[in-house]
């Protein structure tokens, strides 16, 4: 009895394998934690490739945030010549850990490092002042806020019941906690405003108006922070430091702290 051989041609054999290894890859990503692609993007970025290490932290960042995650993706942001997008990662790392050196020195260097660099001298008192406030983190500063209003409530309830000297003491005391920490809070909120965002191309024009057939006004360079103040389709009308303004493509712009 004579048997048939099947001939395999090995090009479907090697497509279906790739196609699998791909799949397989992407798999790997999917399902794995932000503690693994955390670790994953900082080889990548002790090996040096920069880009490789951006597409982890993004993945990583996708399932949690954190100081970190933001600090080492700027780092990898700078690597890549990408100031502007750096700036924007340092600036969301000082928030969640503003008393972190490594933080306050990256971010600082990398507005020195930007072309567009700030000639404005900083008032020495007011510099301190907004340490003091800054002191707890946004986050803290708002929880804060809200235990301590309560509290001094819950003080002066028990003073009228119990007509104890004490209990308004402790109620001034928790009150000018609580106004401390929400002047703190209102200072972290223009920090987080959704309205901030930084320039991340290496050359931008500002126009008159929403569309390149308007009037230039200026040119700008990444890494330069803005404000965005009205939003179009496909633009948006920024203010540069010293108050001007401009309309740009809205790919131009990063906004640090999206509105959710």
């Amino acid at each position: 009895m004579r048997r048939k051989v099947v001939q395999w041609s090995s090009g479907p054999v090697v497509k279906w394998l790739g196609i699998l290894l791909i799949a397989s890859r992407i798999l790997q990503v999917a399902v794995a934690s932000p503690a693994d692609l955390f670790g994953r993007g900082n080889a990548a970025y002790e090996a040096g490739d920069y880009q490789q290490a951006v597409t982890l932290y993004d993945s990583a960042i996708a399932g949690a945030t954190s100081a970190e995650l933001f600090f080492n993706r700027g780092n990898a942001y700078f690597k890549l010549g990408e100031i502007g997008r750096a700036i924007a990662d340092y600036n969301r790392a000082y928030v969640l850990k503003p008393h972190d050196p490594d933080i306050r020195h990256n971010l600082a260097f990398a507005r020195q490092y930007r072309p567009d660099k700030s000639t404005a001298i900083e008032n020495p008192l007011l510099r301190m002042l907004t340490a003091f406030l800054r002191i707890p983190d946004a986050g803290s500063a708002r929880l804060l806020a809200g235990l301590f209003f309560f509290l001094a409530l819950g003080s002066l309830a028990l003073l009228f019941i119990r007509g104890q000297r004490s209990f308004g003491w402790t109620a001034v005391g928790l009150g000018v906690l609580f106004l401390y920490c929400f002047v703190s809070a209102a200072s972290w909120g223009e920090v987080t405003s959704s309205a901030r965002a930084v320039v991340v191309q290496p050359e931008l024009t500002l126009r008159s108006g929403p569309g390149p057939d308007y009037k230039d006004i200026a040119v700008v360079h990444d890494g330069l922070e803005v404000l965005v103040r009205e939003r179009r389709p496909d633009y948006v009308l920024i203010q540069i430091p010293g108050g001007d303004g401009g309309w740009v493509e809205s790919a131009s712009v990063e906004t640090i702290f999206p509105s959710r």
